[in-house]
């Protein structure tokens, strides 16, 4: 596994961690949503470089 691809791995993981604390912390449902979005954009970035 490369580098950049294992570090993409955990910032996702950290994220999608992040992402549930603030939801069952019962933040804001906007901050929550963007939380996602942007976790979803990680695992989006980790998926391609783990292809390519």
């Amino acid at each position: 596994m490369d580098t950049s691809t294992l570090l993409f791995t955990v910032l996702t993981a950290c994220m999608v961690g992040v992402t549930w604390q603030a939801w069952r912390l019962g933040n804001e449902k906007r901050d929550v949503v963007l939380l996602g979005v942007l976790s979803g954009l990680m695992g989006a970035g980790t998926a391609a470089t783990a292809i390519l």
